[in-house]
């Protein structure tokens, strides 16, 4: 789908670093990329990606994310 894709939540405007589309599975797939040790936050921030995708951008016929 592209990168750096614009995701708005409430007032303030997020950017997904990576986001496709898997063709046979019919869903959409998150992708951040992160250049540091893995710290517990990411694992939020990611979630609240793929809830944002899921609110926003994915169709119901779709499957989960």
């Amino acid at each position: 789908m592209g990168r750096q894709i614009p995701i708005k939540v409430g007032q303030k405007d997020f950017y997904i670093d990576l986001l496709f589309y898997h063709v046979k599975m019919h869903c959409y797939v998150v992708v951040e990329l992160i250049t540091v040790d893995f710290e517990p936050e990411f694992a939020g921030k990611l979630n609240f990606y793929l809830k944002a995708v899921d609110m926003q951008i994915k169709s119901d016929w779709m499957n989960p994310l």
